[in-house]
């Protein structure tokens, strides 16, 4: 199998092809295939790892654009995270989780501003 960017007639396309077998996918479906690989992903074993890899090799979002709102039927909120690849990702955080979130990053920000005053007093 081998899949490659092709820019077919001026519009970008995704060559997929399977033996001798060759299609053309769209921004939008392309967009369907990630969408449908992830659901059965999701119910395949083994599961994803609870934890990241220390060793794997992460593609890191700069800066993603975030949204979040309180879930109407569910005690917590809901955190939407947009991957420039990957499209939105929504996660649904109960309360608990929101705490220990807000505890961690607080944790990160508390290190940075420390590490911003020290390099000021040098």
């Amino acid at each position: 199998m081998t899949i490659e960017m092709v820019n077919e007639y001026g519009d970008h396309a995704v060559r997929v092809a399977v033996g001798q077998n060759t299609v053309l996918l769209g921004a939008d479906e392309v967009d369907a295939v990630i969408e449908r690989l992830s659901l059965i992903r999701a119910a395949m074993r083994p599961e994803v790892p609870k934890e990241p890899s220390r060793t794997h090799q992460y593609v890191i979002e700069m800066d993603p654009c975030w949204h979040t709102e309180k879930h109407p039927l569910y005690d917590g909120a809901v955190l939407f995270m947009r991957h420039t690849g990957l499209g939105w990702a929504g996660f649904a955080l109960p309360t608990s989780s929101l705490a220990k979130l807000h505890e961690a990053l607080s944790q990160h920000l508390d290190v940075l501003q420390a590490e911003e005053v020290h390099a000021l007093m040098n």
